[in-house]
């Protein structure tokens, strides 16, 4: 099992938010978005988005939005 962590952080130049990635126990993240969210929430919003449709839920009662159902 690995564990991947997700951070939100301020960019203090242009005041926007952007996320760092990391992957298991390393100390250095291994992607970086640009400075480009206004707030923390909003960028919390679009991973669990990115997420949401990239690994749905697949169970038979659950709305599938890969799929059209």
């Amino acid at each position: 099992m690995t564990t991947i962590r997700i951070e939100t952080l301020s960019d203090t130049a242009s005041g926007q938010v952007f996320a760092e990635v990391y992957k298991g126990e390393g100390s250095a993240p291994i992607m970086r978005s640009a400075a480009a969210f206004t707030s923390h929430d909003e960028l919390a919003d679009q991973v669990l988005e990115l997420l949401r449709t990239h690994f749905p839920d697949h169970s038979p009662f659950v709305e599938d939005p890969t799929i059209g159902v």
